[in-house]
Protein backbone atom coordinates (compact mmCIF):
# COMPACT_ATOMS: atom_id res chain seq x y z
CA UNK A 1 0.00 0.00 0.00
CA UNK A 2 1.27 3.48 -0.76
CA UNK A 3 1.41 5.66 2.38
CA UNK A 4 1.22 9.60 2.23
CA UNK A 5 2.94 11.24 4.03
CA UNK A 6 1.56 14.94 6.37
CA UNK A 7 2.62 17.64 8.72
CA UNK A 8 1.73 19.24 11.62
CA UNK A 9 2.61 22.64 12.59
CA UNK A 10 2.75 22.31 16.82
CA UNK A 11 2.77 25.28 19.60
CA UNK A 12 2.93 23.93 22.90
CA UNK A 13 3.11 25.84 26.59
CA UNK A 14 6.71 23.63 27.67
CA UNK A 15 5.48 23.34 31.41
CA UNK A 16 2.66 21.13 30.84
CA UNK A 17 4.85 18.42 29.08
CA UNK A 18 7.92 16.62 30.15
CA UNK A 19 9.45 17.49 26.68
CA UNK A 20 8.81 16.18 23.20
CA UNK A 21 9.99 12.95 22.84
CA UNK A 22 7.86 9.55 24.29
CA UNK A 23 9.44 8.49 27.56
CA UNK A 24 7.44 5.75 29.84
CA UNK A 25 5.29 7.23 32.12
CA UNK A 26 5.74 10.52 31.58
CA UNK A 27 3.59 13.36 29.85
CA UNK A 28 5.10 14.19 26.95
CA UNK A 29 4.27 16.23 23.69
CA UNK A 30 4.89 13.24 21.25
CA UNK A 31 3.01 10.60 24.24
CA UNK A 32 0.08 13.52 23.60
CA UNK A 33 -0.68 13.91 19.67
CA UNK A 34 0.01 10.54 19.02
CA UNK A 35 -2.81 9.66 21.33
CA UNK A 36 -4.78 12.52 19.49
CA UNK A 37 -4.19 10.96 16.23
CA UNK A 38 -5.07 7.61 17.60
CA UNK A 39 -8.38 8.88 19.13
CA UNK A 40 -8.51 9.52 15.10
CA UNK A 41 -8.09 6.22 13.93
CA UNK A 42 -4.11 6.94 13.22
CA UNK A 43 -1.98 4.61 14.98
CA UNK A 44 0.98 6.68 13.82
CA UNK A 45 4.87 7.48 14.47
CA UNK A 46 5.52 11.04 14.65
CA UNK A 47 8.70 12.64 14.08
CA UNK A 48 9.27 15.87 15.15
CA UNK A 49 11.87 18.99 13.78
CA UNK A 50 13.21 19.40 17.34
CA UNK A 51 13.36 17.01 20.86
CA UNK A 52 12.61 19.82 23.12
CA UNK A 53 13.87 19.03 26.90
CA UNK A 54 11.12 19.33 29.13
CA UNK A 55 9.51 22.89 30.25
CA UNK A 56 10.58 24.52 26.84
CA UNK A 57 8.28 25.97 24.75
CA UNK A 58 7.55 25.91 20.93
CA UNK A 59 5.59 28.10 18.84
CA UNK A 60 6.98 26.35 15.49
CA UNK A 61 7.28 22.69 16.01
CA UNK A 62 7.06 20.36 12.94
CA UNK A 63 6.37 16.59 12.91
CA UNK A 64 5.40 14.14 10.30
CA UNK A 65 3.85 10.99 9.94
CA UNK A 66 3.36 8.49 7.60
CA UNK A 67 -0.24 7.19 6.73
CA UNK A 68 -2.65 4.85 4.07
CA UNK A 69 -5.23 6.97 4.70
CA UNK A 70 -6.11 9.78 2.10
CA UNK A 71 -6.79 12.86 4.99
CA UNK A 72 -8.22 16.47 4.83
CA UNK A 73 -5.84 18.47 6.28
CA UNK A 74 -7.81 20.53 7.75
CA UNK A 75 -10.28 18.11 9.05
CA UNK A 76 -6.94 16.36 10.34
CA UNK A 77 -6.09 19.53 12.37
CA UNK A 78 -9.64 20.25 14.21
CA UNK A 79 -9.46 16.50 14.84
CA UNK A 80 -6.42 16.57 16.30
CA UNK A 81 -7.30 19.45 18.67
CA UNK A 82 -9.97 17.94 19.97
CA UNK A 83 -7.99 15.43 21.42
CA UNK A 84 -5.41 17.27 22.83
CA UNK A 85 -4.62 18.62 26.35
CA UNK A 86 -4.40 22.59 26.78
CA UNK A 87 -1.02 23.77 26.40
CA UNK A 88 -0.98 22.43 22.71
CA UNK A 89 -2.46 23.21 19.54
CA UNK A 90 -2.19 22.30 15.80
CA UNK A 91 -1.96 25.15 13.87
CA UNK A 92 -1.78 23.69 10.63
CA UNK A 93 -1.98 20.56 9.12
CA UNK A 94 -0.75 19.42 5.50
CA UNK A 95 0.31 16.88 2.63
CA UNK A 96 3.53 16.70 2.06
CA UNK A 97 5.76 14.96 -0.17
CA UNK A 98 6.82 11.33 0.21
CA UNK A 99 10.68 12.35 1.52
CA UNK A 100 9.68 15.55 3.98
CA UNK A 101 11.09 14.04 7.24
CA UNK A 102 10.84 16.80 9.98
CA UNK A 103 14.04 16.63 11.37
CA UNK A 104 16.24 15.55 8.26
CA UNK A 105 14.44 17.80 5.60
CA UNK A 106 14.73 20.89 7.89
CA UNK A 107 17.27 23.56 7.07
CA UNK A 108 17.79 25.69 10.03
CA UNK A 109 16.01 25.67 13.80
CA UNK A 110 15.68 29.47 15.66
CA UNK A 111 15.52 29.31 18.81
CA UNK A 112 14.78 32.81 21.61
CA UNK A 113 15.45 32.81 24.96
CA UNK A 114 14.09 35.89 26.65
CA UNK A 115 15.78 37.08 29.69
CA UNK A 116 14.21 40.02 32.12
CA UNK A 117 16.07 42.35 34.12
CA UNK A 118 13.26 41.95 36.03
CA UNK A 119 11.33 39.95 33.26
CA UNK A 120 7.61 41.61 33.44
CA UNK A 121 4.71 40.10 35.24
CA UNK A 122 3.06 39.11 32.06
CA UNK A 123 6.16 36.90 31.18
CA UNK A 124 6.28 34.99 34.38
CA UNK A 125 6.88 31.16 32.97
CA UNK A 126 8.36 32.39 29.86
CA UNK A 127 11.44 34.38 30.74
CA UNK A 128 14.91 34.16 32.98
CA UNK A 129 14.12 37.56 35.85
CA UNK A 130 17.43 38.82 37.13
CA UNK A 131 18.69 39.39 39.27
CA UNK A 132 18.50 35.39 40.16
CA UNK A 133 20.23 34.96 43.61
CA UNK A 134 20.35 31.39 43.50
CA UNK A 135 21.95 31.26 40.42
CA UNK A 136 24.35 34.13 40.75
CA UNK A 137 24.71 34.36 44.47
CA UNK A 138 25.98 37.85 45.24
CA UNK A 139 25.81 39.22 41.98
CA UNK A 140 22.78 42.04 41.64
CA UNK A 141 24.81 44.23 38.86
CA UNK A 142 22.37 44.61 35.99
CA UNK A 143 22.97 42.37 33.00
CA UNK A 144 25.24 44.13 30.35
CA UNK A 145 23.96 43.39 26.79
CA UNK A 146 27.45 44.42 25.12
CA UNK A 147 29.25 42.06 27.62
CA UNK A 148 26.58 38.99 26.27
CA UNK A 149 27.17 39.81 22.68
CA UNK A 150 31.01 39.58 23.16
CA UNK A 151 30.52 36.08 24.91
CA UNK A 152 28.20 35.20 21.75
CA UNK A 153 30.27 36.55 19.13
CA UNK A 154 32.63 33.19 20.42
CA UNK A 155 29.93 30.43 19.33
CA UNK A 156 29.52 31.55 15.93
CA UNK A 157 30.26 29.68 13.42
CA UNK A 158 31.12 25.77 12.95
CA UNK A 159 32.75 24.10 16.84
CA UNK A 160 32.96 21.01 18.49
CA UNK A 161 30.46 22.22 21.20
CA UNK A 162 30.64 18.84 23.51
CA UNK A 163 31.43 21.14 26.46
CA UNK A 164 28.20 22.86 26.45
CA UNK A 165 26.12 19.42 25.66
CA UNK A 166 24.52 17.39 28.20
CA UNK A 167 26.73 14.09 28.59
CA UNK A 168 24.47 11.56 27.22
CA UNK A 169 24.43 9.24 23.90
CA UNK A 170 25.31 12.35 21.43
CA UNK A 171 28.74 13.14 23.60
CA UNK A 172 29.08 9.25 23.52
CA UNK A 173 29.40 9.24 20.44
CA UNK A 174 32.15 11.41 20.17
CA UNK A 175 34.76 9.05 21.06
CA UNK A 176 33.63 6.59 17.61
CA UNK A 177 33.28 10.24 15.54
CA UNK A 178 35.39 13.31 17.04
CA UNK A 179 32.17 15.27 14.44
CA UNK A 180 29.74 13.45 16.21
CA UNK A 181 29.09 17.33 18.69
CA UNK A 182 30.60 19.57 15.59
CA UNK A 183 27.55 21.82 15.25
CA UNK A 184 27.46 25.66 13.16
CA UNK A 185 25.37 28.29 14.41
CA UNK A 186 24.92 30.94 11.91
CA UNK A 187 23.07 33.14 14.39
CA UNK A 188 23.86 34.05 17.80
CA UNK A 189 22.63 37.45 18.97
CA UNK A 190 21.22 39.59 21.55
CA UNK A 191 17.71 41.82 20.58
CA UNK A 192 16.69 44.55 22.99
CA UNK A 193 13.34 45.07 23.30
CA UNK A 194 12.06 49.40 23.57
CA UNK A 195 11.01 50.29 26.70
CA UNK A 196 11.33 47.60 28.80
CA UNK A 197 14.93 45.34 30.19
CA UNK A 198 13.77 42.61 28.07
CA UNK A 199 16.56 40.74 26.01
CA UNK A 200 16.59 37.99 23.13
CA UNK A 201 19.00 35.40 22.95
CA UNK A 202 18.52 34.36 19.30
CA UNK A 203 20.06 31.20 18.10
CA UNK A 204 19.92 29.71 14.31
CA UNK A 205 21.62 26.93 13.15
CA UNK A 206 20.49 23.68 11.58
CA UNK A 207 21.57 21.33 14.49
CA UNK A 208 21.52 21.87 18.36
CA UNK A 209 22.83 19.62 21.16
CA UNK A 210 21.17 18.00 24.19
CA UNK A 211 21.13 21.53 26.48
CA UNK A 212 23.01 23.13 24.11
CA UNK A 213 21.26 26.39 24.03
CA UNK A 214 20.50 26.91 27.49
CA UNK A 215 24.50 26.03 29.01
CA UNK A 216 25.46 28.89 26.57
CA UNK A 217 22.70 31.08 27.18
CA UNK A 218 23.87 30.35 31.36
CA UNK A 219 26.99 31.08 30.20
CA UNK A 220 26.23 34.31 28.31
CA UNK A 221 24.28 35.36 31.15
CA UNK A 222 26.73 34.94 34.27
CA UNK A 223 29.87 37.00 31.91
CA UNK A 224 27.04 39.48 31.72
CA UNK A 225 26.20 40.28 35.27
CA UNK A 226 29.97 39.53 35.74
CA UNK A 227 29.68 36.34 37.99
CA UNK A 228 32.12 34.93 34.82
CA UNK A 229 35.55 36.01 33.23
CA UNK A 230 34.71 36.85 29.06
CA UNK A 231 37.32 34.20 27.97
CA UNK A 232 35.29 31.49 29.25
CA UNK A 233 33.06 31.09 26.21
CA UNK A 234 36.28 30.43 24.07
CA UNK A 235 38.06 28.71 26.51
CA UNK A 236 35.26 26.13 26.35
CA UNK A 237 34.55 25.78 22.82
CA UNK A 238 38.84 25.56 22.01
CA UNK A 239 38.82 22.30 24.83
CA UNK A 240 35.48 20.57 24.08
CA UNK A 241 36.95 17.86 26.38
CA UNK A 242 35.99 20.72 29.16
CA UNK A 243 32.59 20.02 30.74
CA UNK A 244 30.55 23.55 31.32
CA UNK A 245 29.97 23.51 35.08
CA UNK A 246 28.80 26.94 35.19
CA UNK A 247 24.69 27.85 35.21
CA UNK A 248 22.17 25.94 33.18
CA UNK A 249 19.46 28.45 31.69
CA UNK A 250 15.53 27.80 33.48
CA UNK A 251 14.00 25.68 30.62
CA UNK A 252 11.42 28.43 30.48
CA UNK A 253 12.77 30.86 29.34
CA UNK A 254 13.28 29.16 26.12
CA UNK A 255 11.19 28.41 22.95
CA UNK A 256 11.59 27.08 19.90
CA UNK A 257 10.50 30.20 16.91
CA UNK A 258 11.03 29.00 14.12
CA UNK A 259 11.94 26.00 12.18
CA UNK A 260 12.49 26.34 8.41
CA UNK A 261 12.20 23.78 5.74
CA UNK A 262 13.68 23.99 1.43
CA UNK A 263 9.93 24.43 0.69
CA UNK A 264 7.22 25.32 2.87
CA UNK A 265 5.11 22.70 4.33
CA UNK A 266 2.24 24.79 4.87
CA UNK A 267 -0.35 26.88 2.65
CA UNK A 268 0.56 25.39 -0.41
CA UNK A 269 -1.24 23.13 -2.33
CA UNK A 270 -0.65 19.22 -2.10
CA UNK A 271 1.79 17.00 -3.38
Amino acid sequence: MTKRRYALRLAYHGAAFRGFQRQSGLETVQECLERALAHTGLEVHTQAAARTDAGVHALDQVVTFASGRVLDPEELRRSVNAWTPPGLVCLEAAEVSPSTHARASALFRTYVYLVGAPAPPELEGYAWSLPDERAFPGHRAPLDPARARAALVEVLGTHDFAGFARPGAQTARRRANPRATVRTLDRAEVVEARGAPLFALVFEGQGFLRAMVRNLVGQAVSIAVGASDPGTMGEILRSPERRYSGVRAPAWGLTLARVAFKEPLFGRRPP
